[in-house]
């Protein structure tokens, strides 16, 4: 199945795209409406003071000439001297310089343009006549203020940090809550003690604190009274059907009939279903962990089952010890009740139990060679008094609590459970402990 994605990535994105599209749209118009008309002024003065040097210069005797060029360094930067020879075009990547060249060829004569170029040394050159003189102007990199480029990329990289910085602080303010309150969900079938949030934070979230707090303590609630309830129930139906079956054996003792043999049959399958029932109810207790030889407790599950199918088990490992801390009556339980669907529908085939440890998980499998279950009726046979075996025949369908209580105790002890169809057919029930 493909992977949603989170709140929290989905959250991040829109709030970044949505930043991103402020930060280019201000940027473009910071540019537009700021930069570039400094920039346009800028190289509209620049061009202004290259034409009128030139044109002093041109009507400055040859003997003040040194004194003017001496000025123009110190007080402008500009570097004055009459070209010898024509420079070539390469300007490189410098927006600034072909504003420049603009602002020069609008102020010249018409159909003289400017030459521009840049040395090795950080240095650009700048050539046009004046009044049928060619001259030379040369000028530092760093006399250029107006870096329209270099704004751009400025803008750019601290905005788009900016904006996922801010994009991930918003996402996870908002994300963070909703997390805190899947875990409890999570946790809430699982644990003895119903999770509580904390009723802090923002409004809202507070609030949904609150209510889900009141309603883990109303599950709580309900899961003991149940608990109450089905003990009490148990223990009020059974001691009548211990009070009949005892005076059933009286009677057969004196009588010999069918019709009584029947009715000790129907009384011991009511006291085996309300001993189910009152396990599927204790299943939600969590038991405590303790460390468990796992191999060990197989092969005592298949020497008894043996005794029900001899020869017809099979224990595989992966050679190696398996000890882990985990809930050794809950995890026999579990097997226990694999290994009796297995035979009850295994068609008198081999079963093999299988254990397997990758990593940190424990994967145990009982697989049989029976008819196997549809894949629409995957889900169903997990549900307490589900039977394939529509015929309610207790020889061939079971009480339909077997996998209902696995299932119950898997998850109230954080384990999973997988059922899938063997190639050749039959089914493989996996419980994976992690």
């Amino acid at each position: 199945m493909k992977k949603r994605p989170s709140f929290f990535r989905r959250t991040a994105l829109t709030v970044a795209a949505g930043l991103l599209v402020f930060q280019i749209v201000s940027g473009a118009a910071m540019f537009i409406n700021l930069v570039l008309p400094l920039a346009h002024r800028s190289a509209d003065d620049l061009a202004d003071l290259l034409v009128l040097s030139a044109h002093i210069w041109g009507e400055l005797p040859p003997e003040k000439r040194s004194a003017f060029q001496l000025e123009l360094r110190e007080k402008y930067g500009l570097n004055l001297q009459e070209s010898g020879t024509s420079l070539s075009e390469e300007i490189g990547l410098y927006p600034y310089i072909r504003l420049l060249q603009a602002a020069l060829a609008n102020r010249l004569a018409s159909g003289q343009l400017p030459r521009l170029s840049e040395d090795a040394h950080e240095h650009f050159q700048v050539e046009f006549n004046q009044s049928g003189q060619r001259l030379y102007f040369e000028f530092s990199k760093s006399r250029i203020t107006p870096r329209p480029s270099w704004a751009l990329i400025w803008v750019a990289l601290s905005g788009i940090l900016a904006t996922f910085c801010l994009a991930w602080l918003l996402a996870r303010r908002v994300s963070a809550p909703v997390a805190r309150l899947a875990e409890a969900v999570r946790r809430i079938g699982t644990s003895k003690n119903a999770p509580l949030l904390p009723e802090q934070g923002d409004a809202e979230f507070a609030d949904l604190a609150h209510v889900f707090n009141e309603t883990s303590r109303q599950l709580q609630a309900q899961r003991e009274n149940q608990t109450t309830l089905l003990a009490g129930v148990s223990h009020d139906l059974r001691s009548p059907l211990a009070r009949m079956k005892m005076a059933l054996g009286m009677l057969a003792e004196e009588y010999s009939s069918p019709l009584l043999l029947r009715m000790e049959r129907d009384i011991a399958e009511m006291d085996e279903l309300i001993g189910a029932q009152l396990t599927l109810a204790r299943a939600q207790e969590p038991e405590n962990a303790e460390k468990t030889d796992i191999d060990a407790l197989l092969q005592d599950l298949v020497k008894a089952a043996m005794a029900q199918a001899l020869g017809q088990l099979k224990l595989r490992t992966d050679g190696y010890r398996c000890v882990a801390e985990i809930a050794p009556i809950a995890l026999r339980r579990c097997i226990s009740n694999l290994l009796d669907n297995a035979l009850r529908y295994g068609e008198e085939r081999e079963i093999q139990i299988v254990r397997r440890r990758i990593k940190n998980t424990i994967y145990i499998g009982v697989r049989d060679r029976g008819l196997g279950i549809p894949p629409q009726l995957r889900e169903a046979v997990f549900r307490p008094f589900y039977r394939i075996e529509s015929s309610r025949n207790r020889t061939t369908g079971g009480s339909g609590l077997g996998l209902a209580i696995t299932r119950q105790l898997a998850e109230t002890h954080g384990w999973q459970v997988a059922l899938k169809s063997r190639i050749g057919g039959g089914t493989s029930i996996w419980l994976l402990i992690s």
